[in-house]
């Protein structure tokens, strides 16, 4: 009914909206508090992320060790001279400029390409113990380069654990203060415990007083 209705239009008109109190400032300490936990938690962060790069560089610098080692043993399987390369491809074109300009018999033309193909063959072995040399070259600067990153990254490690001794040092103060506050407030805080004192310790106090020429009167004063 439209009347109704009007009514609990009024009603909900009348019932107050509850407020959203405002959140409670930090004091300076608790300020502190929150700014150090997040520099702790930033630096645990870039701590984490150093020993993330120490781990891969750690895996590729096992993997150029390994393999340097296997050129090594390969290397001393092949006697060939590198400083040959230059002789060989030298005595290789002579062979191939006599084959194809001067006329033999074919026993002499079979014993030239024979020769050539020894050249060659030799030449072949020279070119790959050098691309062997040159590779074991390029893996010794690779571990160098990847030894003294690592070397880097830990010394980073270490100033990380500094900062992280103080930051821990100054929150555990901070906190630790606190603490005591709270225990000395509290203490404060509790009653007196009474002294309870006996008849009979009344008595003895009376009789000591009196010895002294003191009334119980004087006793309670004093």
């Amino acid at each position: 009914m439209p009347g109704n209705d009007g009514k609990e239009a009024q009603k909900a008109a009348a019932v107050p909206t509850e407020e959203k109190k405002p959140d409670k400032p930090l004091d300076k300490k608790a300020m502190e508090i929150e700014r150090l936990k997040k520099e702790i938690n930033a630096e645990r962060k870039k701590r984490a992320s150093i020993i993330y790069k120490i781990k891969g560089n750690a895996d590729r610098l096992a993997y150029k060790m390994s393999e340097k080692s296997a050129i090594a043993q390969l290397a001393q399987i092949s006697h060939v001279r590198t400083k040959d390369i230059g002789f060989l491809k030298r005595r290789k074109e002579q062979l191939e400029f006599r084959i194809s300009t001067e006329a033999f018999s074919l026993e002499a033309e079979k014993d030239l390409i024979r020769k050539k193909s020894q050249v060659q063959k030799e030449l072949d072995e020279a070119l790959a113990s050098y691309k062997l040399k040159k590779k074991s070259e390029y893996l010794e600067k690779d571990i160098a380069q990847l030894t003294k990153e690592i070397e880097e990254l830990n010394n980073g490690i270490k100033e990380s654990d500094k900062k992280l001794d103080v930051l821990y040092s100054d929150l555990r103060r901070i906190i630790g203060e606190d603490n005591r506050k709270a225990r000395q407030e509290k203490k404060q805080r509790e009653p007196t415990k009474a002294v309870e004192i006996s008849l009979a310790d009344i008595a003895i106090i009376k009789d000591k007083k009196e010895e002294k020429g003191q009334n119980l009167d004087d006793a309670v004063v004093n």
